[in-house]
């Protein structure tokens, strides 16, 4: 979409695998740790932000189509948060490369994320990741987990907190595949990343009080995130910790996915 910069649908052996275009995601379900600071990312505008492309160029390098796109995130009535130059790599088989080398505008509060998020067919309903697990796991919070190969339903991935909140993230991961139906789709990245996989939306998790209110998207909903921000213990106690706090001013975010058709 020469719009926002970003795909609006990805098929594969007669697959169609986006439910709704893919989208950069900055903003996460806040948590009870998040109270105070879910006031600086409010006013940030981080829950309304949206992508706008100012220029796109397709051309054939090699044995690859290349799409390279100019961007910004920002938000109605603020200004831009940060700009994106995009470059998107689409190999001869169908794999999908997609390098986003982001510089951030510094007067705004830390992250609370950075990643795209994509609604996939609610076919895809298995899970297999090489990171930190079986538990949810962050940069701050990971010592009941450790690295392994996990397989799981993508509904399991969901940590019933009583307060819906931000929940079921796996740091530290070299891959991730979702499948199911007789297709799939895997996310792999030379440097580890973090995903997060689930039936609900943060918009969801965010706007219900209590997790009884809980409905489906309809969709299995991929966050395939560079960083978080910490998890931190600020509703009763200090804030995130320096080393845990997401306020990197530039960084460049690589990450290939690969549709495939189970034989």
């Amino acid at each position: 979409d020469k719009r926002t910069g970003l795909f609006s649908q990805i098929g594969y052996g007669d697959r169609a695998y986006l439910d709704r275009p893919m989208e950069l995601n900055i903003w996460r379900a806040p948590t009870d740790n998040d109270m105070y600071i879910r006031r600086e990312w409010k006013r940030a505008g981080y829950d309304r932000a949206y992508a706008r492309a100012y220029e796109t160029q397709v051309c054939r390098a090699g044995d690859f189509v290349e799409i390279r796109s100019r961007l910004s995130l920002s938000a109605a009535a603020v200004q831009r948060m940060m700009d994106v130059e995009a470059v998107y790599r689409i190999s001869g088989s169908g794999a999908l490369h997609a390098g986003l080398q982001v510089q951030r505008n510094m007067e705004f509060p830390d992250l609370p994320r950075f990643g795209l998020r994509l609604f996939l067919n609610k076919m895809l309903d298995q899970v297999s990741y090489y990171g930190m697990g079986p538990y949810e796991s962050y940069r701050d919070k990971h010592r009941a987990s450790c690295h392994g190969l996990f397989h799981g339903e993508v509904a399991g991935q969901h940590e019933d907190y009583i307060r819906p909140q931000e929940n079921g993230s796996h740091v530290d991961c070299d891959y991730v595949t979702l499948s199911g139906g007789g297709f799939g789709l895997s996310a792999v990245s030379e440097k580890p990343f973090s995903f997060h996989a689930s039936v609900y939306t943060q918009e969801e998790l965010e706007a219900c009080a209590h997790h009884y209110e809980l409905k489906p998207s309809g969709s299995t909903v991929l966050c395939l995130d560079y960083a978080l921000n910490g998890i931190g213990s600020n509703s009763c106690g200090p804030k995130v910790l320096d080393q845990y706090r997401f306020r990197e001013e530039s960084f460049t975010f690589s990450i290939k996915l690969v549709p495939f058709v189970e034989k």
